[in-house]
This record gives structure tokens, C-alpha cells and sequence, in this order.
């Protein structure tokens, strides 16, 4: 008797449960699954200009070294010492301070700027001759 009281106090949750879809009436006009639109998928396009190579079996290479899918770094892997940024710093800050409060002409700054980036191009190169040498 004590289980079919209990079984008897969840009964009218699951009647609500149960009645709650139809108390919220899915009405067909406001809600219709046939539009008349066709639900098929668009036609393939081909994004790739050049075909792929023929699927061939997997091998094992055995080369040595750990595989890795990173690219080698090549250009901005180099860094500059601190005694340089030191020796720098000031120098570039003057520049830049000298062309905002006009006392050097635009002439004379991009004269500089471009001594600078000549510098700076031919660096890393006379660096590497010196430590090799």
C-alpha cells in the first residue's frame, strides 16, 4: 500500500509531462515542415586547381631524425643583445624625439632612416662573417 502511494504522488507530474506538448499546440500554419524548398544538398564545387597524387601505401621512413610539422624559422629568429638595444635605444629615441619637435629637417631624418635600415640589413650578415671568422 506504501508503494502505491508513493507511485501515486509522481502521477500527476507525469500527466503534466505528458500533456505539456499538447497545451503548447504545435499549430501547422505557423509551423511547417513542407515549405516547398527541396531539403537536398548544394553540388559539390572543386576548390583545388591541381589534382593530388595517386594514394599510394604508407611506408615507415626511417630518417634519423623526430618528426616535426613545424616549418624552420628563418627570418625573425634572430635577437638582438642587450649592450646593442642599449647602444640603440637612445639614439633611435633622439631621432624620433628631433623630427616631432622639428629640429632637424625631413630631408636630414629620412637621411638617417636610411643609413639605419642599410644598417640593419647588413648586420646580421657581418655579425655572422665576424663569428665565423
Amino acid at each position: 500500500m506504501e508503494k502505491l502511494r508513493h507511485r501515486l504522488v509522481w502521477l500527476p507530474l507525469f500527466i503534466g509531462m505528458g500533456a505539456l506538448p499538447a497545451l503548447t499546440g504545435c499549430n501547422s500554419k505557423s509551423f511547417a515542415l513542407d515549405d516547398g524548398i527541396p531539403n537536398t544538398a548544394p553540388p559539390a564545387v572543386i576548390s583545388q586547381s591541381r589534382t593530388a597524387p595517386p594514394p599510394g601505401p604508407i611506408v615507415q621512413r626511417k630518417t634519423g631524425n623526430y618528426p616535426t610539422f613545424d616549418r624552420t624559422l628563418t627570418a625573425a629568429n634572430e635577437q638582438i643583445e642587450d649592450a646593442d638595444y642599449q647602444k640603440s635605444e637612445p639614439r633611435l629615441a633622439a631621432l624620433a624625439r628631433a623630427r616631432r619637435t622639428g629640429s632637424i629637417s625631413e630631408a636630414e631624418y629620412n637621411r638617417r632612416v636610411t643609413e639605419y635600415r642599410k644598417l640593419a640589413a647588413n648586420h646580421g650578415k657581418d655579425a655572422l662573417t665576424d663569428i665565423a671568422n
